[in-house]
């Protein structure tokens, strides 16, 4: 149970680097890709949860090891890796393209639906 604690947190962490990477490249007028949102909010909190998922790692490494771990331990840590992935594989594509940039939209010489000849 411990080590599935352990690797939510650095499931949650990795995730959401990777996710706000994203929404900073692409979206970039979403309220959580400002640098208030960035500096206040999200990177106290993935500071915790880093720290948590560190600590916690050092502890299971310090008493006993990955060889303590039960199976179940380990089945429930695959089954949060693949949340994780599956909510990666869910988001990135509809943060990456689902909706025009709205300043590329406006500088644009032709419609959405219009194709120059």
């Amino acid at each position: 149970m411990f080590i599935m604690l352990t690797v939510a947190s650095l499931c949650a962490v990795s995730l959401s680097a990777c996710l706000l990477a994203l929404v900073c490249r692409h979206r970039e007028t979403m309220w959580i890709a400002s640098d208030d949102a960035i500096l206040c909010i999200v990177t106290p909190v993935m500071i915790l949860v880093a720290t948590f998922g560190f600590i916690s790692l050092g502890w299971r490494l310090t008493h006993g090891g990955f060889a303590a771990v039960s199976v179940t331990g380990w089945v429930g840590s695959a089954i949060i890796v693949a949340i994780s992935l599956g909510i990666w594989f869910l988001l990135a594509p509809r943060i990456r393209g689902s909706r025009r940039n709205p300043t590329a939209a406006a500088l644009s010489p032709f419609d959405s639906k219009q194709v120059p000849t």
